[in-house]
Order: structure tokens, then sequence, then C-alpha cells
């Protein structure tokens, strides 16, 4: 029926253009401009829909060179759905102010090969709290230790093409508190993250990652089967410590 919603809108005021208000336009500043009212219907499903503002208050569609502009939050009524404003960041949320939960984390899914370039190297999930340089505080995820400079941990997961997106974040833990590890004022180096796919082609590479720099990170995996997560020292600082955090995978 939504399909159906859409169609009718597009066609019967020839092409429709969202905006919060009476006449915001897609630019940044003011300028003056002449809009024309004809007294336009909208009709949904053969029903004549009324747009009204957050008060109740009846909002008339305008025409803008040529254009047909509807108020954003009489359209996102129409489908039911919620509308915000944030004057500060200039961004109209419909629906959902953020991304929904992910389908699955990467951290609950067991590696299917890992490798270390020396034995005191390794990670496990965050049982616990893992708190960064800017206070901020994480109970997901991977924490991982390197023992020497160059060392470095990899792990490859299955992902078996059920997913299209992969999000997180690495960053340099400050204090650890984990059932096995319990360490304040870690020591700082720098790290560099490289994932790839089954056939080793980069999707995503941070380097340079340090206390004050954390990688956020947003790859397109769709029909990816496998990825390998490798987080290598690049100086000649000792016993570094990493955090992935927020691993969300999205079908």
């Amino acid at each position: 029926m939504k399909k159906n919603v859409i169609v009718k809108i597009l066609a019967g005021v020839l092409s429709v253009t969202l905006l919060v208000g009476g006449a915001v336009l897609a630019s940044d500043g003011s300028k003056n401009i002449d809009i024309f009212f004809r007294n336009i219907k909208i009709m949904i499903d053969g029903a004549e829909y009324v747009p009204t503002d957050a008060n109740g208050t009846v909002v008339e569609p305008f025409i803008y060179n040529g254009t047909t502009y509807l108020p954003v939050r009489a359209v996102a009524n129409a489908f039911g759905k919620d509308v915000k404003w944030d004057g500060e960041n200039a961004t109209v949320y419909l629906g959902k102010e953020g991304r929904m939960q992910p389908d699955n984390r990467l951290d609950k899914l067991q590696y299917i090969e890992y490798r270390e370039s020396y034995e005191s190297n390794w990670f496990e999930r965050i049982n616990g709290t893992v708190t960064d340089y800017n206070g901020n505080i994480y109970t997901n995820g991977m924490v991982g230790y390197l023992y020497y400079g160059g060392s470095e941990v990899t792990a490859v997961y299955a992902l078996n093409g059920q997913y299209s997106t992969f999000t997180g974040k690495i960053l340099l833990p400050k204090n650890i508190s984990t059932t096995t590890k319990k360490l304040s004022n870690c020591k700082i180096g720098e790290l560099k993250l490289t994932i790839t796919d089954e056939n080793k082609e980069v999707l995503f590479e941070a380097t340079g990652v340090n206390a004050s720099s954390a990688f956020s990170f947003d790859i397109n995996v769709k029909g990816v089967n496998k990825i390998e997560i490798r987080v290598q020292g690049t100086d000649n600082n000792w016993y570094k410590n990493f955090a992935l955090t927020d691993l969300g995978l999205y079908k």
C-alpha cells in the first residue's frame, strides 16, 4: 500500500520536495522567493489528506519554480513516521533518530582463524569495561594486547554473505577492567588496522591510531563471506593495548 501512496503523490503534484515548516530550501542562508498557492490537494488512496503542523494548524503546500513543496511533518504523519527537527545540526529525522540495532555483533561470533606474531599477543571479548582517553566507556567489542613494537594479531570471521554493512571503531584504551585484566593508564603507542575480505581486498584501513585519534568505520560487506581483521603496532613502544568496539553487523 505504501508504494501506491508514493506513486499517487508524485503523479498528482509534479515532484515532491520534503522540507521543514513552510519554506526551507536546500541551500544554506536566506533569500526572498516568489511562491504560489493553488489550493493544492493531497490524495492518498482516493481520500483527501489535509497536512497540519505540530500544533494541528493546516499547512498548505505551495509551488516554487515549478516544484510543489510539502511540509515534512505532514508527509511523515501520512506514512506513520515520527519527525524531529535538530536545529543545532540542521537535520530532519524521520522515524528512528539513529541507525537501528545491529542484527548481530562481530564479538558474538567465534573467529575461524587466529594468528599472532608473538605468543604473548592476544585479544578477548570485553567482559567488563574499557575506557578511552576521552572518558568514554565501552562494554562490547574486543580488547587486545600487543607485547612489543611491530607485533600484530589477526583474526578471520565467517560472514557467509549474510550481512550488508559492518560498523565499528578502533581506539586505544586508557583503562581496562575485564574479568581477566585490570589495567590503568595503559601505555600509549600507535597502531594500524586493516580489514580485508576473503580475496584480500582491503575494505578499510586506518593508520596512526593513537590515544587522541580513534577511527570509526562503516563498511559495505554485501556478498562478503569472510573478513580478516589485522591490528599491528607501528612504533617501537612495548605493551600496547587496543579496543575494537561497537562491532555491528547489519543485514
